[in-house]
């Protein structure tokens, strides 16, 4: 054996070469059990979501105050429900607001306030748009936006509008800062699907290009898949043991990365090992050639993308 061989056949490398079958039942194993066991990560992260509001930002600490000094609310959920007639406003609508406004106030568990102005002859021409084709509610939100009990709220609200009926020419909508965070986690937890599919034909194809051999790609598609499998499912186990909340946003954003940091380490070994079979190496030592050549360099890569993860808490 020469002195580069030597250099190259470590303990760390020879042990992984010798114990590889095991190996990689264990990843296959422990990657179906965390998928099958506990629910997706994506129904992980809409139960277990945190706020999208920077909690110490001085505004949301002056707003949450404000709430709790007037007595009105204790988070930073804010909700409109505007009703929109296509003729100026008049007795039907108001029986219709004065019933939703009811409502709201009955559900105690999803809304904290209702600023009723446009029951007020005083303060509603302020809600009400200079046509008199419009106008609008107020709703404090229990739960902060984006979180899970600041979603359930805005879907709370959605439902008595959908139970509550306008009458001819009336519409109401839902609107405001908190749901429109929520329907920006729906869209993207939506998304994220399309995202993943786009990504691995991409994938797909530049590997098929590149290295014009099937069993290739589908080598480096199934460790791709392996290890997002493994990355996600240990995500979800975290996130339902309630050991970690999260936002919905850090899914896509682990998945993608998950894709790229696999994709790109597989190709690293196997381009390392290629070259050492074009150098004329047999494939125990192209082995041990490639290992000793990239294994550093994945090793760097990925406590850098962890220590740039850790910054985003």
């Amino acid at each position: 054996m020469s002195a580069h061989q030597k250099e190259t056949r470590t303990r760390i490398p020879r042990t992984i070469r010798a114990l590889a079958v095991p190996i990689i039942l264990v990843w296959v194993a422990y990657t179906a059990a965390v998928n099958l066991l506990v629910p997706q990560v994506e129904k992980v992260g809409m139960a277990n979501a945190v706020s999208m509001s920077p909690q110490d930002a001085p505004a949301v600490i002056a707003a949450k105050r404000m709430g709790q000094k007037f007595g009105e609310s204790s988070s930073d959920s804010i909700a409109m429900v505007v009703l929109i007639g296509d003729q100026p406003l008049g007795e039907a609508a108001h029986r219709y607001y004065a019933t939703l406004v009811d409502k709201f106030k009955a559900d105690t568990k999803h809304v904290e306030h209702v600023h009723d102005f446009w029951g007020d002859m005083i303060t509603a021409a302020g809600v009400q748009s200079s046509d008199g084709k419009a106008a609008y509610v107020q709703l404090n939100l229990a739960g902060d936006q984006g979180s899970t009990e600041g979603n359930h709220s805005v879907d709370a609200v959605r439902k008595i509008i959908d139970d509550t009926p306008p009458p001819a020419g009336l519409q109401a909508y839902v609107t405001g800062p908190a749901p429109l965070t929520t329907d920006s986690l729906e869209a993207s937890d939506r998304g994220m699907i399309k995202m993943t599919v786009v990504t691995m034909i991409v994938i797909t194809i530049m590997l098929a290009l590149v290295y014009r051999s099937l069993s290739t790609v589908l080598l480096i598609l199934a460790i791709v898949g392996v290890e997002m499998g493994a990355a996600r499912g240990s995500v979800a186990v975290v996130g339902h043991l309630g050991l970690m909340d999260f936002s919905t946003f850090s899914v896509p954003l682990m998945t993608a990365l998950s894709i790229a940091a696999g994709t790109d380490y597989a190709i690293f070994l196997i381009g390392r090992y290629h070259e050492a079979r074009q150098n004329g190496e047999d494939p125990e030592s192209a082995y041990y050639t490639a290992f000793h050549g990239v294994g550093h360099v994945i090793l760097g890569s990925g406590l850098t993308i962890a220590g740039a993860m850790l910054t985003l808490r």
